[in-house]
């Protein structure tokens, strides 16, 4: 039968086997899953493959190493040690009959958390780029007078200060709406929150220019969450053009290199908006220059050619007034002989007109002759007619009808003259 044992003489077995049976120290690559500093600094190790957990466990730095190891590897790597990291760490295995298992770390290699950070930042930008994200918000042109700002960041950074401090004060007296949109900048917190403040923005995008994410302040700061996908992700769809200022110069992070521009410092966002409408400003005052000596010179120029043309008309009216006097002078002379003749002429008709008057019959009937027709013809002798003729006699006022009863012939020199008896 198999001895009994106590909880407490188990675990001391168990640690008995892991202090003789295990080396003294161990190189391990793992990611932490959670960080508590409490004087020491306690973790949660996890190994992943892909969002699976495949082992975890946890361990410790002891207060004495931590406080230097913590400040080298931030030295190095540029990013605290935090939740998400993957480090590559030396670590004995120990075990307590109380507490049960856990890693004693007793050295980081930075390097290894470096070339893990680039690898998952290069993994990052090679998927942004091939959902067509990285560059599309540098596809959004910059604003000509960007002057109504978005800020994210938070409102205790140094780089914040900075930021207001060169808008407010800028030697141009420009003015800006600038409007905080409050963010934490480093830790666990502060993916949520910077993605938080960056869909705000989207919806308040009819009322701003540009948005400037900063930072700063101290020295080298934890740039980790910058390196983030969904952060990235936002930033692609906004329809505003987004200023990276988080304020660092030795490394690129993810949103540096989505964002539509990427300068050093928070102050250098406020330069570079300074400068786009002082640029702005010297184009307009360039333009307004060369319009004005364009017209200037447009107006001399024309004025020249106007005068030129008014010399050269004044002379060719000149030339034609002379040229014409003489067949003006001509067609007067005809004119004036062309209405003597006219003259001439309105007096023979005239005369003509008074001798036809007199022929004209109705004068002939106004002084008591008369005309006799038979079957509409004129008669002029009584050889024209016959007993029992109608005739119709015209006279200067009316008209008889009458039928011929007999015919005289009188005398006359040269034709024979017939008296007609009619009866009307």
């Amino acid at each position: 039968m198999p001895e009994i044992l106590s909880l407490y003489e188990l675990n001391q077995v168990i640690k008995s086997v892991i202090d003789t049976a295990l080396p003294q120290t161990f190189l391990v690559t793992a990611e932490i899953a959670s960080l508590d500093i409490k004087n020491h600094c306690w973790m949660t190790l996890v190994d992943k493959d892909k969002d699976t957990i495949k082992a975890e466990m946890k361990a410790v730095i002891w207060a004495d190493r931590y406080k230097t190891l913590s400040v080298e590897f931030k030295n190095a790597a540029g990013v605290e040690l935090n939740k998400g990291i993957k480090i590559l760490f030396e670590a004995s295995v120990s075990f307590h009959e109380r507490y049960g298992l856990k890693l004693n770390i007793s050295n980081i290699d930075p390097s290894y958390t470096i070339g893990e950070m680039a690898v998952k930042r290069k993994e990052i930008l090679e998927r942004l780029a091939k959902e067509g994200l990285k560059d599309r918000n540098k596809l959004l042109e910059f604003p000509l007078v960007p002057q109504k700002i978005g800020i994210i960041s938070s409102s205790s950074a140094a780089g914040y200060e900075d930021l207001m401090s060169h808008l407010t004060n800028n030697p141009f007296g420009y003015k800006f709406y600038c409007k905080l949109y409050e963010a934490v900048m480093q830790g666990d917190r502060a993916e949520a929150s910077i993605i938080s403040a960056l869909n705000q923005c989207i919806k308040d995008a009819s009322h701003l220019d540009v948005v400037v994410i900063v930072r700063g302040g101290g020295g080298q700061a934890d740039l980790h969450c910058f390196d983030s996908y969904e952060i990235a992700r936002a930033i692609a769809f906004s329809p505003l053009p987004v200023i990276s200022g988080i304020g660092h110069e030795r490394d690129i992070t993810v949103v540096d290199e989505v964002s539509n521009i990427r300068v050093k410092t928070p102050t250098a966002s406020a330069d570079l908006i300074i400068t786009r409408i002082k640029d702005f400003e010297d184009m307009m005052d360039e333009l307004a220059h060369s319009l004005v000596h364009g017209i200037s010179r447009l107006t001399s120029d024309l004025r020249e050619a106007l005068s030129h043309l008014s010399k050269n008309l004044e002379g060719s009216i000149r030339r034609d007034l002379l040229n014409n006097n003489h067949g003006l002078n001509t067609f007067i002379k005809g004119l004036r002989y062309s209405l003597k003749f006219i003259d001439a002429e309105i007096e023979r008709l005239k005369s003509r007109e008074s001798n036809i008057g007199h022929l004209n019959p109705i004068n002939v009937l106004k002084r008591g002759y008369s005309i006799t027709y038979k079957n509409g013809k004129a008669i002029k002798s009584i050889s024209d007619v016959q007993i029992g003729d109608d005739l119709k006699t015209t006279l200067y006022k009316g008209e008889l009808m009458s039928k011929v009863k007999s015919k005289k012939i009188t005398g006359g020199n040269n034709e024979q003259d017939t008296e007609l008896q009619r009866c009307h």
